[in-house]
């Protein structure tokens, strides 16, 4: 049986041990980034699924004195109540419990359509717990749009 010995210099030792402590600091980095790239993610969606319910119901909105008094056009846009749209969109938003002072909400209604632009400042996970809250937040933005129509 023979015995294998291997001999380390000096200069060798704790070069595995600086290894993995790069690897570690790597694989954290990676995780925190993939965090926080994920929440993001995740509150953009939110908001426009919210962008897309809110511009629905201020669609349905229908300007009802002009339907009664003219009839509804044979194809086309039906026409809104601009006043009572941007109500719906409003009580859309409050009754999905996101009126809240984070968040920015822009209406723009014509006679057809309804534009609904959702805005926050959201603090990141992993970023604002390294920096101590300072920094590490994004801005995340959606909007959609919504009109009535009368298909032939």
């Amino acid at each position: 049986m023979s015995k294998c010995s291997q001999q380390v210099s000096p200069r060798d030792e704790g070069t595995v041990l600086l290894l993995i402590i790069g690897l570690v600091v790597v694989a954290a980095v990676l995780v925190s980034v993939v965090t926080d790239v994920s929440a993001l993610y995740l509150e953009r969606r939110e908001l426009i699924a919210a962008a897309d319910g809110a511009a629905l119901a201020g669609a349905q909105a229908v300007d009802e004195e002009s339907i009664y008094r003219d009839g509804l056009p044979a194809s086309g846009p039906v026409p809104l109540d601009q006043a009572a749209a941007e109500q719906a969109v409003r009580d859309y938003l409050a009754v999905a419990g996101l009126l809240t002072t984070d968040l920015e909400v822009t209406i723009s209604t014509s006679t057809t359509t309804v534009s609904v632009v959702l805005a926050t400042r959201m603090s990141l996970p992993m970023a604002s717990t390294v920096t101590a809250g300072t920094t590490g937040t994004a801005t995340v933005s959606a909007s959609a749009t919504a009109r009535t129509a009368v298909i032939p």
